[in-house]
Parts: structure tokens; C-alpha cells; sequence
């Protein structure tokens, strides 16, 4: 697979293979002749490359990164409308919209959302040429593009950082209940399965598992978002769907359906983020140079949660603020998530581990 960061290569190597390789697919995309398809897989691209980008951030200079990722965003957003109308359009049908309490707003909303696709659309020809071409002139900047320092420290960082900020997103999405709430959720949610996806290559078995639960609960928060999007329509004040009766049960009818869509996301999202950022990270940190080094002994598991992997060490307190001393009456045990009983212990069995 090509989103994939390569386990024999430097960082920053492995940075650029796979930025010039979303470059090409999207360029390769928007000059299909099926326009709409190739637009929607060229976002995708895109939204790949914008993932990547953050999981480099504290390897980069910060003003290369800004400058990136606003590129990248402008192409992006240049090629939403047509796909952001057809997204409605189809939550809409998922609605159920024909109710024959509010039958005539529905058939309003459908044809509103099917005229503003048209629209779109009958740009999109000029949105993809320049789109190709400023993807084009994007591949300088990437082949350029340096991190430093130039090992898995960087990505340690970065996922510490993502991860980090989705499971706070995951919280604060459950205890506001608010839409934008949710697609903040959504977003991190987003960058973590292709996160995971960059980093498969390091143990595969378990971060495959973790892509395909990671995209299932970002298409259910999707879904709740393109229902958030048509309630906010359907209330504009601007825009006149129905009578204030059909729009009540319009919108009791979406909040109905948000409610069902927001229960199974809240058991996905306990088991997908459940672990603290730093161990999550200093974990997926050890799998990465125990398989890029083909060692697979772990010679030293020390209490204060540091693994040694032949010259190298990984462990608490390396990634992110440093943290305070623990006062000297307590006594520092080993972390429940790597530690395992020594009766038991089989250092070549690193796959037997329970994290």
C-alpha cells in the first residue's frame, strides 16, 4: 500500500515517497474523464496528505508546515461543493424524508440540494484544471521538505499530539452533546486512522485492526455531521423549506435519528481511545524500532517504564512537558499496560504481551 511510511528508509525519505505518491494520485485522479469520482478521490488525497503533514508538524519548521497545509487546504476546499451537496443530498434519503408530515419540505430541500450540485458541478471542470495544476506545483516543496531530526522521534511526537488531542475532542464531544462537538471528534478521528495507516507497516495485525475500527466510527460520526448539516439548513432563517410545522417535525425527525447514530460511537470510541496519549505513543514508538531494527529481544524492561531495544530507548517522559518528580515516599511501579509477571516471562514473545 502506498500510504504507508517505509520501515528500511529514513523519516524523512519515507516523508517525501509518500507525499509525491498522494501528489500523483490525485493528479491522476482529477485528469479521469469521470470527473465526479475523480474529484472525490482526489479529496481523499489530499485529506491523506494533510494527515501526514500533522504527524510530521514537530519535525518540520512550523513556517513550512503553516505553508503546506494552507496549500494543501485551499486545492482541497476548491473541489468541496459538488461532493458537499451530494452528501447531503444522500443523508437525506437516509433521513427518511418523506414523512407525510413534512413531504413538502423534503421535496423543497431535494431539489434545493439537487440545483446546488448542478451548480457546482458545472464548475468543477475549471476547479480540477486548476487544481492540477497547482498540485503540480506543490511537488518542489515536498521534495524538499527536511525533518528533523530525521528518526522515529518526530512521529513519536506528533502521534503523541494527535492522539492526544482526539481523546480530548472524545471526552468533551460527550460531555457537551454539541454538534460541533462531534465534528471535532470527527476530525481527530479521522487523522487517527490514517495515522494508523502510515504506521501499519511496524506491527500490522494490530494496526490494521485499529484503521478499519477507526474508519467505521468516523463514518458514523459522518453520518451524525450531514444530519447536524441539514438541521442547520432547514433552520436558516434566510431559507424558506416549509411551514414552521414542517420544519418542527423535520427537526425532531434529525435529532431522532442523531440520537441512534450517537449511541454505538461512544463504545467505539472507549475502546479506540481508552490508553493515555504517552503510553499509546511510546508503545506504537517501541513496535516501530524493534521492526525497523529487526530486533525483536527486548533486553531491558525497567521500572520506570523505559524499554531498551539493543542500543536504543524509548520510554516515560520523552514525549510532550516534562513531568514533576514523584515524591520520594512513593514507590514507582512498573505501567500496568507494558509490565507482565516473571513467572511468565518469554522475551520472545513479544506478540504474547497484553497492552
Amino acid at each position: 500500500m502506498d500510504y504507508q511510511l517505509n520501515l528500511a528508509v529514513p523519516i524523512g525519505e519515507a516523508v517525501r515517497r509518500v507525499a509525491f505518491s498522494e501528489l500523483e494520485h490525485a493528479h491522476t485522479d482529477l485528469a479521469s474523464p469521470d470527473r465526479h469520482t475523480g474529484v472525490h478521490r482526489a479529496r481523499k488525497c489530499l485529506k491523506r496528505l494533510r494527515s501526514l503533514l500533522l504527524l510530521m508538524r514537530p519535525g518540520l519548521p512550523e513556517p513550512a508546515y503553516q505553508t503546506l497545509k494552507a496549500r494543501v487546504t485551499v486545492i482541497a476546499k476548491s473541489l468541496a461543493p459538488a461532493r458537499e451537496a451530494h452528501a447531503l443530498y444522500e443523508a437525506l434519503g437516509k433521513l427518511g424524508g418523506d414523512a407525510a408530515n413534512h413531504a413538502a419540505l423534503s421535496h423543497s430541500l431535494r431539489e434545493w440540494l439537487l440545483q446546488r450540485r448542478e451548480v457546482a458541478e458545472r464548475t468543477l471542470e475549471g476547479r480540477a484544471a486548476a487544481a492540477m495544476r497547482a498540485l503540480l506545483e506543490l511537488r518542489p516543496s515536498f521534495a524538499g521538505l527536511a525533518v528533523y531530526p530525521d528518526n522515529f522521534r518526530s512521529v513519536a511526537e506528533g502521534l503523541w499530539r494527535s492522539y492526544r488531542g482526539t481523546r480530548r475532542a472524545f471526552h468533551h464531544a460527550l460531555a457537551s452533546d454539541a454538534d460541533d462537538d462531534h465534528h471535532d471528534w470527527r476530525k481527530g478521528v479521522q487523522q487517527h486512522w490514517r495515522h494508523m495507516q502510515l504506521l501499519a507497516p511496524c506491527w500490522p495485525s494490530e494496526l490494521t485492526a485499529r484503521v478499519g475500527a477507526a474508519r467505521s466510527l468516523s463514518q458514523l460520526l459522518g453520518d451524525d455531521h450531514d444530519v447536524a448539516l441539514l438541521r442547520q439548513l432547514v433552520s436558516a432563517p434566510t431559507l424558506a423549506f416549509g411551514s414552521p410545522e414542517e420544519i418542527a417535525a423535520f427537526l425532531k425527525r434529525c435529532r431522532k435519528r442523531q440520537r441512534r447514530l450517537w449511541q454505538k460511537p461512544i463504545g467505539l470510541g472507549e475502546r479506540l481511545f481508552i490508553e493515555r496519549a504517552r503510553p499509546f505513543a511510546e508503545r506504537i514508538e517501541t513496535y516501530w524500532l524493534t521492526a525497523s531494527e529487526g530486533e525483536k529481544d527486548i533486553v531491558e524492561h525497567r521500572a520506570d517504564n523505559i524499554i531498551q531495544i539493543g542500543g536504543m530507548r524509548t520510554g516515560r517522559g520523552r514525549l510532550g512537558p516534562p513531568r514533576a518528580e514523584a515524591p520520594s515516599r512513593h514507590v514507582t511501579l512498573p505501567s500496568p499496560r507494558l509490565a507482565r509477571p516473571r513467572a511468565q516471562a518469554n522475551p520472545r514473545a513479544m506478540p504474547g504481551w497484553s497492552y
